[in-house]
């Protein structure tokens, strides 16, 4: 194999791995749907050698799931899974919002400001999915200002699992509207340079996702048993 045979096999493979990443993260693979090595094959447009790669690192990550008759399928959300996510994020996040807040200079407040705009229009739309978005760029930006490296490192492998579930309210209902005011006073609270009530804030908002994401769940269940 020459290097642009391998440069073409290492490029397939990581297209098969994001976009088989990104439609479990959106929903478009839903949560226990069995999945086929031949049918995300045809899907994506690619040889099963780069998917079958693919399929490792999602396996590894806990996104898809190989069970033991030896069939693959799209990770569960579960209750318990969000809850250990959430909470970890709430301590991690708290602490990013309180050095964010010792260090935030006029431009970073103003770039905040603008990203909430977006927030809050995307909100009032009713465009669930870039509400999200939004969110998710908000809380990056924190980590940034925050300088904590070591933190970011550790959100960034709970990321796309918080993600999942954070699409998954939005995809089967609406956030309060208590969470667009949660993102305004967290940044009120940086803004003022006030760190233990920046730290609060943050994890306020971030436990209130938690109980929205399993209020979801346990609907979802509702339904599927009545």
């Amino acid at each position: 194999m020459n290097r642009f045979d391998t440069r073409a096999r290492r490029m397939s493979k990581d297209y098969a791995y994001l976009e088989l990443k990104q439609k479990i993260i959106c929903g478009d693979l839903e949560p226990d749907q069995i999945v086929r090595e031949e049918n995300l094959a045809a899907l994506l447009e690619i040889s099963r050698t780069p998917l079958r790669e693919a399929i490792q690192r999602l396996e590894i990550e806990e996104f898809l799931i190989r069970q033991r008759n030896g069939r693959l399928k799209v990770a569960s959300v579960t209750k318990q899974e969000v809850k250990e996510i959430f909470q970890i994020r709430s301590m991690l996040e708290g602490f990013i919002a309180r050095e964010a807040a010792i260090n935030a200079k006029e431009e970073d407040i103003q770039h905040l400001t603008a990203m909430l705009e977006k927030l809050r229009q995307s909100f009032k739309l009713g465009h669930r999915q870039d509400f999200v978005s939004y969110g998710f760029e908000f809380h990056d930006y924190l980590s940034e200002m925050s300088g904590l490296k070591t933190f970011e490192k550790i959100l960034n492998i709970l990321k796309d699992h918080a993600l999942r579930y954070c699409r998954f309210v939005s995809k089967y209902g609406d956030w309060d509207v208590k969470a667009d005011e949660e993102h305004s006073l967290i940044l009120q609270k940086i803004a003022e340079k006030n760190p233990d009530a920046a730290e609060k804030a943050m994890q306020v908002h971030i436990l209130r996702s938690l109980s929205t994401s399993i209020q979801r769940i346990e609907e979802i269940e509702s339904d599927r048993k009545g």
